[in-house]
């Protein structure tokens, strides 16, 4: 299995993943042990993909699925571009799907503080280079 699509797959059961010299820390939910374990077994593809790839953000942004599911609003620039007039936005769309934009620059935000749905909070969202250091999600 490659690496990129053990992160993907990492992202989706909401893993957080960063490499640390040849030591691969990950953070996330207990039911994600599955995937943990695949990490485990494929570190090595798993720290290469992270090393590839030039950005934090571009691992955490939307799949191309995703892209397509989101309907362009005219006059705004990509949803991994920032943009003022997004800033902090959180929205609903149909279904289960929820954009949320940095507090800082309205670029997607893929970093969630004080999130907690099933309370009705969707919390404020930064993207890699806005987060809060010193703070988890």
């Amino acid at each position: 299995m490659d690496g990129l699509t053990l992160l993907r797959r990492a992202h989706d059961v909401g893993l957080r993943l960063e490499a640390s010299g040849d030591k691969l820390v990950i953070r996330g939910p207990k039911r994600a042990e599955p995937v943990v374990r695949l990490l485990a077994e494929h570190k090595a593809a798993v720290l290469a993909a992270l090393a590839d790839t030039g950005h934090e953000a571009e691992l955490l942004s939307p799949t191309p699925w995703f892209k397509r599911a989101i309907p362009p609003v005219e006059g705004e620039p990509s949803i991994q571009m920032p943009c003022a007039s997004r800033c902090g936005r959180v929205q609903k769309l149909e279904g289960a799907v929820l954009l949320h934009f940095c507090a800082e620059c309205g670029a997607w935000g893929s970093f969630g503080y004080g999130v907690d749905l099933s309370a009705g909070r969707s919390g404020r969202w930064y993207c890699a280079a806005h987060r809060p250091q010193g703070t988890t999600p």
